[in-house]
């Protein structure tokens, strides 16, 4: 009997030891999540002092690259999947019927704002800025607002999330855009009057079927002449790796159904790259119409074909800050910035790359002390970057901001976007008021004095800058 005990307690060792002594044969294992894996820690750090935290990051280190971790993800979360209706992640959201959703569409879908709706009208003039940059370069501007997925497949979602009947990010975002006429197509009506499955199960993005709806309704209303796709048909296969599933399941994801178009596209590419994801994609089709720049992320990739073979010139950029300079060099007939409603809260902080442009300022602003509104700086380019904040006791539910370059009394004045730079700045309590703005670099080629004329209220407030040290 001792031998039995001594024989089962050997076997249950060296089974529990299987995946730290497999470990060197998972090295070049795939990470199938969206983030990176920790690193080998160090005892001893780069200046030869030794690393308190050693005992820790050694503990995270063989968490995430024990052998055989992959397929004990992935079983750990169909069986919580499959019991409990939860994922062994709180990133994602499993619902009805197989259904996966990203947790950060939550928020959108239970009408609850991550943004306040000084964001929003901040979003709003700086869309409508870099629409009139785009209108003075000869193009057509138009935003076009893509839903989530639960914003159209809601009924698939756990029953314990119940939509509230008060504005989220989405209503604030679109009235918004209304009060600053900011030519824009929201998508969703024209997705939901169809009767058919336009989004995958698994993922996140719609099909391609879902796509070509997409960028009917886009093209619809950007006024301009453009291949329908009449009659298009699809065929379902199901090859499809699903972003969500993948990062749920790891190794042991199934691949989803995709509807692919039944048509030989036969535009070409100008770019090196090819891929759909590039930051940069550049395409030509002989028989196109016109010219095409479009700002976009990962919802535009099965929509790329469609836009790709209806224009003569595509260039497609996902890079950021979104380059301006772009749409005069491509001559573009239309400029569209793709804004997804689960990434809105990330627009809201950036601010695109372009020279501010010059107004006329009249009237009289009231002097305050320093130290009212910030100044920082960076290189970009061809560009000097110029950002910072105003004190909240000087905006009210909206507000715009005019940097002035060169002393009084005669100052160049230029309109900044209201945009915290929040990648640049850091969290703060408050981050709806921020001030950032591009100028060509001989502008400040002789250290001009600076201001910032903030207008709120009826009210116009003139406030000095200095630099941060």
């Amino acid at each position: 009997m001792k031998k039995l005990h001594v024989i089962f307690i050997i076997l249950a060792v060296l089974v529990m030891a299987v995946p730290a002594l497999t470990m060197p044969l998972f090295k070049n294992a795939v990470n199938t999540e969206k983030r990176e894996l920790s690193e080998l820690p160090a005892v001893i750090r780069e200046d030869g002092s030794f690393n308190p935290r050693f005992s820790v990051e050694m503990n995270t280190w063989i968490q995430e690259h024990i052998g055989f971790r992959g397929p004990m993800v992935s079983a750990n979360s169909r069986l919580r999947t499959g019991l409990f209706g939860q994922g062994a992640t709180d990133d994602i959201v499993v619902g009805k019927d197989g259904w996966l959703f990203y947790y950060e569409s939550v928020n959108d879908f239970l009408h609850v704002p991550t943004i306040t709706p000084r964001n929003a009208a901040n979003a709003a003039r700086t869309a409508a800025l870099l629409g009139q940059y785009a209108e003075s370069q000869g193009s057509r501007f138009l935003l076009a607002f893509l839903p989530n997925k639960n914003s159209v497949y809601g009924g698939y979602m756990p029953y314990y999330y119940v939509p509230r009947t008060s504005e989220g990010n989405r209503e604030l975002f679109l009235r918004a855009l209304n009060e600053e006429n900011v030519p824009y197509v929201d998508v969703k009506p024209a997705l939901q009057a169809v009767g058919r499955q336009l989004y995958q199960k698994q993922d996140s993005h719609w099909t391609y079927e879902g796509a070509l709806i997409g960028y009917r309704t886009i093209m619809s209303a950007s006024g301009l002449p453009f291949n329908y796709f009449a009659g298009m048909t699809f065929t379902e296969e199901k090859n499809w790796p699903a972003d969500l599933a993948v990062y749920l399941y790891g190794e042991g994801a199934e691949p989803d159904v995709q509807a692919y178009p039944d048509y030989t596209f036969t535009y070409g590419y100008r770019s090196r790259a090819t891929a759909v994801d590039s930051l940069t994609l550049e395409t030509f089709h002989p028989d196109g119409n016109g010219s095409l720049v479009m700002y976009r992320d990962s919802f535009a990739n099965t929509m790329q074909a469609y836009l790709a073979e209806n224009f003569a010139d595509a260039l497609f950029s996902r890079a950021l800050p979104y380059q301006a300079d772009l749409i005069g060099q491509q001559q573009a007939d239309l400029t569209i910035l793709q804004v997804t409603e689960r990434s809105l809260d990330s627009y809201v902080f950036r601010a695109p790359q372009m020279p501010a442009p010059q107004v006329n300022l009249d009237g009289d602003a009231r002097p305050v002390s320093a130290g009212r509104a910030t100044l920082n700086r960076e290189d970009a380019g061809l560009y000097t970057h110029l950002y910072g904040t105003v004190d909240e006791s000087l905006l009210g539910d909206t507000y715009r901001v005019y940097l002035l370059v060169g002393g009084l009394p005669s100052p160049k004045a230029y309109e900044a976007f209201p945009i915290y730079e929040k990648e640049l700045l850091g969290p703060a309590a408050s981050e709806d008021s921020g001030w950032s703005a591009y100028l060509p670099k001989e502008l400040l080629a002789d250290s001009p004095a600076l201001s910032l004329c903030v207008e709120s209220g009826g009210e116009r407030w003139l406030c000095p800058l200095e630099a941060e040290p």
